[in-house]
């Protein structure tokens, strides 16, 4: 950091910094699934690190907390203008925003304090430290919540998505820090370096911090069109996605239930016109705890029978146990339909919002109950289903499971063709979250090599290739079905889908034996040089 620079400027940078991110996703400001600004995520934390350079650690933890703030803040706004979860709406928005920034706070304290002790270049050090703290933020049980991760704003540009089958997106994120923290030197006056904090006394010319960068993304760039290019496609079939864009109101009200399945029938009759191997309903599309009650179940099965193909249908599950002195448990579930209309199959969903579809602690905090709708608890489902059409295999995953890249990878594990994602997004309305929701799913399609086909209530349905490519995608609050070809590679499985998470680990890894060597470090520090007593000539200890 430049020695020179007061506190509130160290504060802006951060501030400058986060708005930068938060300009990188769909904001309130451009709704988009490719906004124009998301390239801004490859120089975006440059204030930040710059920023951070020369301060002590409780004060980078606090740069890094007013970063948080900011960033999440902003990405995250929708949150806090929630209509289903009423007044507590702003309160869940407050609560999450300050959780989420202890992790920059975290990174920051880190940085500052590991340079000090070690005194070696955070430009190969600093990556690791960054991914491994968004890796605790993004994976269960410690965290669970990898919303904004860097990474994610780059889903627009498919030849970047490419290398994402080497380590996920968390290799991606820790090349945007990379190339951040290499483009910060380059802004770095020499003059005003404090002699304690130059990271750079034997570093390279100043020009190589810029070239490097380019260099990289380039490579990237070139790299993954060159992947896409000549990489052999070929259709393994048609699938059509039923957007019925049905009223949050309106879904749940038994007053309108009859209405809710002939808009869903009217949309399947449409769908058959394409003739398609696989009809898609989103998530709880059959607003009822569908097999287990006869009525509606038949209604469903007419429709079913009509389209005379497979449907994959989100609706409500229940299971009575074995057990009489055990519950019933309760599921956000999909049942996989054979033209003939029968219930081949289903899955429950695994990975549940908290507080949306189960309470966190619950013994602790009952007076809570679950903040967005009247749904209620639901039970996690025990494993992942492939399901089978006449011409490709599919998995499916519900809503916010996508977000999850190793969810999404031990669904693919099953060895089916395609990753089926069914949702409701109309609990966000006319925000930003429809879009920085698709855009993350989008990127388990580059990351495993294999399409998304993607069904949500009120949108953003979509249909990708294997590379991540939106081939096609629906408005957000219209009633639509989309139609495409389903298109899979000849290819083995990635990298990343072999081995999962193999790099966030290898930095936590890193991490610890830093904070080791740091450690080890002080305390031969403190064996070597001798304790000092006061003479006559020194001037006393202040109190």
């Amino acid at each position: 950091m430049n020695s020179g620079l007061s506190f509130p400027q160290r504060l802006f940078y951060c501030f400058l910094s986060a708005v930068l991110i938060c300009f990188s996703f769909p904001s309130f400001l451009d709704k988009t699934l490719a906004p124009s600004t998301a390239f801004l995520a490859w120089f975006a934390l440059v204030p930040f690190f710059m920023a951070l350079r020369g301060v002590g650690s409780k004060r980078a933890a606090f740069l890094g907390f007013v970063f948080g703030l900011v960033q999440f803040g902003g990405v995250l706004y929708w949150i806090a203008i929630l209509q289903a979860a009423e007044y507590l709406s702003g309160l869940g928005w407050a609560a999450l925003v300050l959780y989420l920034s202890l992790y920059p706070a975290l990174f920051a304290g880190l940085y500052s304090w590991l340079f000090r002790k070690l005194q070696i270049s955070a430009i190969w050090w600093a990556p690791f430290l960054w991914l491994g703290i968004e890796y605790l933020r993004g994976s269960r049980p410690w965290g669970g919540f990898n919303w904004a991760e860097i990474g994610y704003s780059q889903a627009p540009y498919p030849a970047i998505l490419v290398c994402t089958t080497i380590a996920g997106v968390y290799g991606l994120t820790f090349l945007m820090v990379w190339v951040n923290l290499l483009l910060s030197k380059v802004l770095e006056s020499k003059t005003l370096l404090s002699d304690t904090y130059s990271e750079d006394k034997a570093g390279w010319p100043r020009w190589a911090y810029l070239a490097l960068p380019l260099v990289l993304v380039v490579s990237i760039y070139v790299w993954g069109n060159y992947s896409i290019k000549t990489t052999t496609l070929k259709k393994a079939g048609t699938v059509a996605l039923i957007q019925p864009s049905i009223d949050q109101a309106v879904k749940w009200s038994k007053s309108n239930e009859t209405a809710t399945y002939d808009k869903l029938a009217e949309l399947n009759v449409q769908a058959q016109t394409t003739h398609p191997d696989l009809i898609v309903w989103p998530e709880t599309a059959a607003p009822d705890y569908l097999l287990l009650m006869p009525r509606v179940l038949e209604r469903v099965r007419d429709i079913v029978i009509q389209s005379k193909t497979f449907n994959l249908v989100g609706c409500l599950d229940a299971q009575r146990p074995k057990d009489i002195h055990e519950e019933v448990q309760y599921f956000n579930g999909a049942v996989h339909f054979s033209p003939q209309g029968k219930p081949l199959g289903a899955y429950h969903k695994r990975h549940l919002v908290p507080f949306g579809e189960f309470v966190p602690f619950q013994r602790y905090l009952t007076f809570l109950g679950p903040v967005v709708g009247n749904l209620g608890n639901f039970d996690r489902g025990d494993r992942y289903e492939k399901f089978q059409t006449n011409t490709f295999s599919y998995t499916p995953m519900i809503c916010y499971e996508a977000i999850f890249p190793d969810d999404a990878r031990q669904a693919l594990g099953t060895g089916a063709d395609a990753l089926v994602n069914i949702s409701n997004d109309a609990w966000f309305g006319l925000t930003a979250s429809p879009y920085q929701h698709a855009m993350m799913a989008v990127v388990r399609a580059a990351e495993n090599r294999k399409p998304l086909l993607r069904s949500a209530n009120t949108g953003i349905s979509l249909i990708t290739d294997p590379f991540g490519r939106v081939l096609d995608s629906t408005p957000i609050y219209e009633d639509k079905v989309l139609s495409g070809d389903v298109w899979v590679t000849d290819g083995k499985p990635t990298f990343y889908a072999r081995y999962g998470n193999w790099f966030p680990r290898l930095c936590l890894i890193v991490i610890l034996f830093l904070i080791g060597l740091a450690l080890f470090k002080r305390d031969k520090e403190l064996i070597q040089v001798p304790a000092t007593t006061p003479t006559s000539e020194e001037p006393p200890l202040a109190p």
